[in-house]
């Protein structure tokens, strides 16, 4: 005997076939809502004692002193190790894409790291369109989760560097000369002073707790 099938079960076979054929398949219509929500709060860094600062201030990562150290390492790590995506607001022209290359980011990795040029001025204007560029513009970070926006230079995104913050960054400290040493006997050090000022690498610091890497 023929199956009885009423007109609401035809009309909703028919929207599917309509739907399916206007917007493709399931997958990727998941795909598509999976992107429309990409946009997250970098919760890891790479730097757990950074995360732990993070969660207890809240609201933006706020970098002051010579932040730049800290953004590339954050960004190779979110792009290379974390496979995301990030966007970098420039506005004082001082980003270098080249110190990512040195921190071990292939070609490939740098096509992830978007750097916009703006300024102060265009600032506002340049975040109120950013997500609608990462989100749907074309380019090759599509099926990537969007990790944070960095802004140099301004206030706004997930991590800003500037004159002002909570976070201090600067170099870790190496002791003086002895008492009583020559000029020749510091300059025939340099070389190896300036080894160990490497290996000991950098200091971010606030009033909570301090950490170091590099």
């Amino acid at each position: 005997m023929a199956l009885q099938i009423n007109s609401t079960e035809v009309l909703g076979a028919r929207l599917l076939r309509e739907v399916a054929a206007e917007e493709g398949s399931l997958e990727d219509l998941l795909k598509d809502l999976r992107t429309h929500s990409n946009h997250v709060r970098p919760s890891r860094t790479g730097i757990p004692v950074l995360d732990d600062l993070w969660k207890q201030h809240g609201g933006n990562l706020s970098i002051t002193g010579r932040g730049f150290p800290l953004i590339y390492s954050m960004i190779s790590h979110l792009v290379r190790d974390l496979e995301g995506t990030v966007a970098v607001l420039d506005l004082d022209g001082r980003f270098s894409p080249s110190h990512l290359m040195g921190m071990g980011l292939s070609m490939g990795d740098l096509g992830h790291v978007h750097v916009f040029r703006c300024s102060k001025e265009r600032l506002k204007v340049t975040l109120q369109g950013l997500e609608n560029y990462m989100l749907w513009g074309k380019h090759g970070s599509k099926g990537r989760e969007w990790m944070g926006t960095f802004v140099l230079g301004g206030v706004g995104g997930d991590v800003m560097v500037g004159w002002r913050g909570w976070l201090g960054v600067e170099r870790v400290t190496v002791g003086a000369f002895g008492e009583g040493i020559s000029v020749e006997e510091a300059w025939g050090e340099r070389e190896r002073r300036q080894e160990v000022v490497d290996g000991k690498g950098w200091r971010g610091f606030c009033e909570m707790e301090e950490f170091r890497w590099g």
